[in-house]
């Protein structure tokens, strides 16, 4: 036997031992590669959503006044929200339909929110391509699993604050007041990030109100001639602007066309108690 064959021979048996071993080991690298694509895939997601979502729905999902959680387990394990509105499908195709095309009407569950949800695909109209609404789906149903065997702690009972404005208030706690307006996204509409323009009045200290924050402002409103509310105190007028968003509506500030209501939500008077009003009230009279 010649070198030329024996140099051959253990070619050709190298060879088949790497094909051997890559043939192996193929599917171990395919899901490895996949998880690695599905994780930039829920970084890019994260990253839409923050800019794009997170003004009404929350930073992490958890639901502001203007817009529900995402991140909880009735959307994302028990199916709980899809049933309410009668969705046969899977959870992935209803969040990138309702992404995609928005919902220009509200589900009867969710009939409290001010605005619709936006068309957000380019294919309906919107700013996003249909790669990035599949990232932003990604990054929602990457919050499923740690709901997976979770049972949802019950709602706490609370004692509606209602909207009589005359009625005295606990002693209020700034912190708290302040934990309470983020926890319910207030500050997406009500202070100006980077010096954008707000959605509602601005709380912070800006050009457009003197200079002056909302604690200072508050009383200066009911002196107002175009003030039409029932507050004859600064509290009071924060009270009533919480409770009964439609009672004076600042000049130039957004309205729900047609019915020319104020854009803010209007269910705080059943969802908040007095100490939670009395608190945020707090807070707000600390913005000068």
């Amino acid at each position: 036997m010649s070198w030329r064959v024996i140099v051959g021979t253990l070619s050709l048996v190298v060879t088949m031992i790497l094909l051997g071993y890559v043939a192996v080991t193929e599917q171990d690298r395919m899901a490895n590669f996949a998880t690695a694509y599905q994780a930039r895939q829920i970084e890019a997601g994260a990253a839409l959503f923050e800019t794009n979502c997170s003004p009404c729905h929350g930073l992490n999902g958890q639901g502001t006044g203007l817009a529900p959680a995402l991140n909880t387990p009735d959307l994302l394990t028990n199916g709980t929200r899809l049933s309410q509105i009668g969705w046969a499908g899977t959870l992935q195709d209803f969040l990138l339909t309702t992404i995609s095309g928005g919902r220009p009407r509200a589900s009867a569950a969710f009939s409290q929110y001010p605005q619709r949800m936006p068309t957000w695909s380019q294919d309906y109209g919107g700013p996003l391509r249909d790669d990035q609404i599949q990232d932003i789906v990604d990054y929602v149903m990457n919050w499923a699993p740690a709901w997976e065997n979770v049972t949802p702690e019950p709602t706490p009972t609370i004692v509606p604050v209602g909207t009589d404005i005359t009625q005295k208030l606990p002693t209020g706690d700034p912190a708290a007041g302040q934990a309470e307006v983020q926890s319910a996204g207030c500050t997406a509409c009500h202070i100006s990030q980077g010096g954008a323009a707000t959605v509602g009045p601005n709380w912070q200290p800006a050009s457009d109100n003197n200079n002056q924050g909302i604690g200072t402002r508050s009383p200066l409103r009911i002196k107002a001639a175009d003030y039409h509310g029932k507050a004859t105190t600064g509290d009071q007028y924060i009270f009533e602007s919480i409770v009964a968003p439609d009672a004076y509506i600042v000049p130039g500030n957004p309205t729900y066309a047609p019915a020319g209501q104020s854009i803010m939500p209007h269910t705080f008077a059943t969802q908040l108690s007095a100490q939670n009003i009395a608190d945020v009230i707090a807070y707000l009279d600390t913005i000068k």
